[in-house]
């Protein structure tokens, strides 16, 4: 709820009495923030709540009436004033302006345009300044930990595709990479020698891959090998 409402609660905590006389004023140490139509306000406010109380009316049904009369009536600033450093002194201010920063800002404003001294609001520009500071931090936080995590989104997704449009090895029937690899060299019309040269192996190496290879594919030379591969005959 806002201030405003919260000003009801407040006035319970302070020991305002429910049978009280409507002339009942607000501790020593605030009423000195009153002037002379500040105070009347606060006067008019008890004498209503001194009405509700002697009614019949049920618990929830006075708390609207409460919070009915003090958005329509309570328009001076030292009274909202006076009501947010109650709440400051019970240590219920923080909350409040967290949960109604825009009010509290337009509060602010207001008092800054006012007659009334910065030293008697400071204590409420300080705790405002402080979670709008706090808020902001932990929005530049947050966002921070967003731009990681978008940043290793992007890394893992990237890495991905690269290995998704990486050509995969494929091994022909049977054959070991190896063998393989020399056989599409050979289809591609390269000699022992520059099979050797290529794949960084010795002549021999490379012969004894390819009896393996003809053994394998049940060919006997280059030609059947081509012929198997390619699907023609002579």
């Amino acid at each position: 709820m806002k201030i405003i409402y919260a000003f009801i609660f407040v006035i319970t905590l302070v020991g305002a009495s429910p049978k009280s006389d409507y002339y009942d004023e607000p501790a020593q140490s605030t009423h000195e923030r009153f002037d002379d139509l500040s105070l009347k306000e606060w006067k008019k406010f008890k004498h209503f709540e001194s009405q509700l109380e002697n009614s019949n009316t049920s618990r929830a049904q006075q708390f609207r009436e409460l919070k009915s009369y003090t958005r329509d009536s309570l328009q001076i600033l030292t009274v909202k004033l006076v009501a947010i450093k109650l709440l400051y002194e019970k240590n219920l201010l923080e909350r409040d302006i967290q949960e109604n920063t825009e009010y509290y800002k337009d509060l602010l404003v207001e008092l800054k345009a006012s007659t009334i001294a910065r030293a008697d609001y400071l204590f409420l520009e300080d705790k405002v300044n402080g979670i709008i500071t706090e808020s902001l931090e932990q929005k530049v936080q947050d966002l921070k930990w967003f731009l990681y995590a978008g940043v290793f989104l992007i890394v893992g997704l990237s890495f991905a595709l690269l290995q998704s449009r990486k050509p995969k090895e494929q091994h022909y029937q049977g054959l070991s990479r190896q063998e393989t690899t020399i056989r599409n060299l050979i289809l591609q019309g390269k000699s022992n020698k520059e099979i050797a040269n290529e794949l960084f192996i010795s002549l021999s190496t490379v012969k004894s891959h390819i009896t393996n290879i003809y053994s394998k594919l049940n060919v006997t030379n280059r030609q059947e090998l081509l012929q198997k591969s390619t699907g023609t005959s002579t």
